[in-house]
């Protein structure tokens, strides 16, 4: 039977996405940092230009509790959302008809659909989670099932003015 965990592989079972590996730079930065791999599969698909903005202005991050994080966040910051979406598409490994409803979607409900995270964990069907994050965007939800914060927060305030 085919190994369907979605959690973190062994250093040298690294999962392809595509047919280029993780460049050497890139594969130290993540060991350096102790990042989760898939960070450096997010990584060697930004430009050269954006990798190095990320890498450069993160050059010391011992001691911080979640770099994985911290690298998204930056990430999130140098990458429109069709790179990152064509990133969370290739490092998933979505089929055809759930990246055309990707992006079929509005840039907002593209975002909305990325926010839980890029790459998606402990699910067997990495394509089946994404299609339920689709769904739960399109029923006016948050990606996960939640309602949307300015949703939440106009409730919060009817609730207040009654």
């Amino acid at each position: 039977a085919a190994d369907r965990s979605r959690s973190r592989p062994p250093v040298a079972a690294a999962p392809v996405a595509s047919s280029s590996s993780v460049p050497q730079d890139i594969q130290a930065f993540v060991e350096q940092y102790r990042l989760d791999w898939w960070v450096g599969e997010v990584l060697s698909r930004l430009s050269l230009y954006q990798r190095q903005n990320v890498m450069t202005e993160l050059g010391n991050m011992h001691g911080v509790r979640n770099p994985s994080g911290v690298v998204m966040t930056r990430v999130k910051q140098v990458a429109n959302t069709q790179e990152l979406l064509t990133i969370f598409i290739d490092i998933n490994q979505l089929d055809q008809h759930v990246a055309q409803e990707l992006w079929d979607l509005t840039e907002e409900q593209q975002q909305a659909v990325i926010a839980p995270g890029i790459y998606i964990q402990n699910a067997r069907s990495a394509s089946t989670a994404a299609r339920s994050r689709i769904r739960q965007v399109l029923a006016g939800n948050d990606a996960m099932g939640g309602a949307r914060r300015e949703q939440h927060h106009r409730l919060s305030e009817n609730l207040s003015a009654t």
